[in-house]
């Protein structure tokens, strides 16, 4: 996949995203649970936008943002600097080098883009301070509309080349030294569609403040009755 062409339309993002954003809310839910002195140091392996990695620079972290597409690097450098974080951001590409360890490291929707889930693991695992946190987040394989046979193009499209059951993804974890915190099911039916079905993706913008917190409280329940989408889990290393 060319992701270079994936990033090809995205903005310069000129704020910081509020906690309940729509799109990331279920990210920083999770990622908040981690102290702040586990957050002093943060890789973002993956970054895409580097969204996340504004706001936690915003609240502290110094963030190492890595992501494959020269588009991306280049587009999260300008916003960095928009925001007034680029003391905190550094962005730069998954092949460069890298000696020092982190407090946190993020892998969120990337293990299943790469062909050795494994090697990855090892990798970032090599990477993480002993009792430092990462979070993982991936595609479902109980994902309603992957079952419906909806999400074939979907997933072609975007480069995914597995999705993951929660115990397959546990045991990868676990077999990396990895103690699981907190395992959580989210995006059901409702989100996972804004998200997949470009006709449904300009409703997501609409998506603030009280209609942000309903929509999101009708999928929990969605997720509940038909399943999840989406597998978030944080870890620590021991």
């Amino acid at each position: 996949m060319n992701y270079d062409n994936f990033h090809s339309r995205i903005d310069v993002q000129k704020k910081i995203i509020s906690f309940k954003n729509f799109t990331y809310r279920n990210t920083l839910k999770l990622i908040n649970i981690v102290p702040k002195t586990n957050r002093r140091t943060v890789l973002d392996y993956g970054c895409g936008v580097g969204t996340v990695d504004f706001y936690l620079a915003k609240n502290g972290s110094n963030v190492l943002g890595l992501e494959v597409s020269q588009k991306a690097i280049a587009v999260c450098k300008k916003s960095a600097q928009a925001i007034g974080v680029s003391e905190r951001c550094v962005f730069a590409s998954t092949n460069t080098h890298i000696i020092k360890k982190f407090d946190l490291i993020l892998c969120s929707e990337v293990i299943e883009h790469v062909k050795d889930d494994k090697k990855l693991l090892t990798k970032l695992c090599d990477l993480l301070n002993k009792g430092g946190y990462m979070f993982v987040s991936t595609p479902s394989v109980n994902a309603p509309l992957y079952k419906l046979g909806l999400l074939s193009n979907f997933d072609k499209r975007v480069g995914h080349l597995r999705r993951y059951e929660l115990n397959e993804l546990v045991a990868k974890l676990k077999s990396h030294k990895l103690k699981i915190i907190r395992i959580d099911k989210k995006e059901g039916i409702l989100r996972n569609s804004l998200f997949v079905f470009s006709e449904l993706s300009w409703m997501i913008r609409f998506l603030k403040g009280p209609l942000s917190d309903l929509v999101s409280f009708i999928d929990e329940i969605l997720v509940r009755l038909i399943g999840e989408s989406n597998l978030l889990i944080l870890v620590k290393k021991q």
